[in-house]
Order: structure tokens, then C-alpha cells, then sequence
């Protein structure tokens, strides 16, 4: 296969970029990191999110040419990054204070895109002008209840948003403790069973398929933001390009600076995302 054309981007909304977005002869794949909620730092000095994504953008490059699938490839990293992590914790914390992350990973070999997806970055291949959009809701529902909290206290008792997410942290702890629970949702940490339970598959590349992979913090755009529709993302990237379209992200969420027309958990979130178009071979 053939790529005609390729686009990234990997803003960071804060000091500190917890998100990845990487591209290699292989494969291409987003993280977007999560840090616990206890306020500790403790395997990196910026975040321990930051820590956990870059330790998979590097097992990832290393291991993604590996003849097996990207199911087994992630499952043998959730068992190295664990046994580092808890080798050099001691074990002695509460889940709560363990980062994970949301993650999309593809790959293209014999005109095939095998793809991997736990959390909510995500994955629409477009495929004869037809769009399929990958990606697990289970998350972004958990956080609408605490956005509509947010909204709630923001409008009754005048509260700012920050203020607001502090009212509220009972509900952001109790959907965190769902994390890699069969009543809850899947993603990337310390349990090597979220690699059998995230969407995989393989599509067969068609004329011009087109792939688009992007965190929450960036197809805001669509999700949060209605500036347009998941459906359309990839046609709006076509025509302005990621770094026009994070401009757009960014414009919007400086006009609602205070979050009073999109309650959100912070101003700017990290927003990365990458656009690819295939010419089958």
C-alpha cells in the first residue's frame, strides 16, 4: 500500500502534552494519557500520564513490525509496563493513583488495516466515500453525566468551572473506579485483560481509503463543540488541514474561556490527531 497523503498533530492544552500521536513505516497510533486522581507524581516528574504514554509510543515503534497481532502485541506491554511500574512503587497504592490512557493503534500489511482501539480516541476509516467510526462510548457517556453536574451547579449556584468539577469529584472518582471492570469500560493500564476486550479488526483498502485517529481533546470539535459532525471530519480535514482545524478547536474554547456554553473538566484539553489516505496497491 501506498500513502498519498499524511497529515499529524499533537498539541499539548496544558504545560504538560499527556496525549502521543506518532506515524512510522508500520503503523500509526494516538494515546491519550490520564493521570490518577490522587494528585501524585511518582514515575515522572510532569505527570505519571506523561510517563505511561511515552513508555507505549516507544514499546509501540520497537514492536509493531512483530508478526502477531496488535491484540497480543498490546497485551505483552501491559505486563512489562506493569512489572515496571509496580517494581518501582511496591505496589503500595490505590488505583486510583494509576495513570492510563485511551489508545488507537493500525496497521497497514497485505492490503489490509488491522486496527486496535481501547477508550475513546477515535478511528473512522472512510472507505468509498462511505465513513465507519471506531471507537467506545462507554467513556464519553460516564463524562457527560459529570459535564451536566458541572453545568447544574454552574447555572444554580453561580459556581465557576473549576469550582464546579471540585463539587463534583465524588462522580469523577466513582466513573475512574469503573476503569477495566466488566460493569465498566476498558482501556489501556494495568490489566492485561483490556487487550481481549478493546475493538479489533482488519478492513481491506480500498481505492483512496482514508484514515482519520484523534483524542477526545481534539474531535471536541465535532463531539462537544458542534462545529461540525463526526460524520464530516474527514472532509473538513481534506479541505483546511489539522492545523487549521486546531486553530478553529482553540478560537472556540477561548471565546468560552469560563466553559458556560461547554462545561468541560478544563479549558484546553491536549488534542492530537492523524490523517492518512491510501492508495491500494
Amino acid at each position: 500500500m501506498k500513502i498519498l497523503k499524511k497529515d499529524i498533530i499533537c498539541k499539548g492544552g496544558t504545560k504538560v502534552n499527556e496525549d502521543i500521536a506518532n506515524i512510522n513505516e508500520y503503523g500509526a497510533w494516538v494515546l491519550d494519557g490520564a493521570t490518577g486522581l490522587n494528585g501524585k507524581n511518582i514515575m515522572h516528574e510532569e505527570s505519571d500520564a506523561k510517563w505511561f504514554v511515552t513508555w507505549w509510543d516507544e514499546y509501540i515503534s520497537k514492536n509493531i513490525c512483530r508478526a502477531e497481532s496488535l491484540q497480543i502485541i498490546v497485551k505483552r506491554g501491559i505486563k512489562l509496563i506493569k512489572d515496571e511500574f509496580f517494581n518501582f512503587t511496591g505496589g503500595q497504592l490505590s488505583k486510583l493513583d494509576f495513570p492510563s490512557s485511551s489508545i488507537v493503534i493500525i496497521r497497514w500489511v497485505d492490503g489490509y488495516l488491522e486496527y486496535f482501539s481501547l477508550g475513546d480516541v477515535a478511528l473512522i476509516i472512510q472507505n468509498e466515500e462511505k465513513n465507519e467510526i471506531i471507537m467506545d462510548h462507554k467513556i464519553g457517556k460516564l463524562d457527560n453525566k459529570v459535564f451536566k453536574a458541572i453545568e447544574d451547579l454552574m447555572n444554580r449556584e453561580k459556581k465557576t468551572m473549576i469550582e464546579a468539577k471540585g463539587e463534583i469529584m465524588d462522580l469523577i472518582i466513582d466513573n475512574r473506579l469503573l476503569k477495566n471492570r466488566e460493569d465498566g469500560y476498558w482501556i489501556l493500564g494495568f490489566d492485561e485483560r483490556a487487550s481481549d476486550n478493546g475493538l479489533y479488526g482488519k478492513i481491506k483498502v480500498r481505492k483512496n481509503t482514508k484514515i482519520f485517529i484523534g483524542s477526545d481533546g481534539f474531535y471536541a470539535l465535532g463531539e462537544k463543540y458542534n462545529y461540525l459532525s463526526m460524520d464530516e471530519l474527514i472532509k473538513y480535514v481534506e479541505k483546511l488541514g489539522l492545523d487549521k482545524l486546531y486553530n478553529i478547536l482553540r478560537r472556540i474554547e477561548e471565546e468560552d474561556w469560563d466553559g458556560k456554553a461547554y462545561p468541560r473538566f478544563k479549558k484546553n484539553d491536549d488534542a492530537s490527531a492523524i490523517y492518512l489516505e491510501f492508495e491500494k496497491s
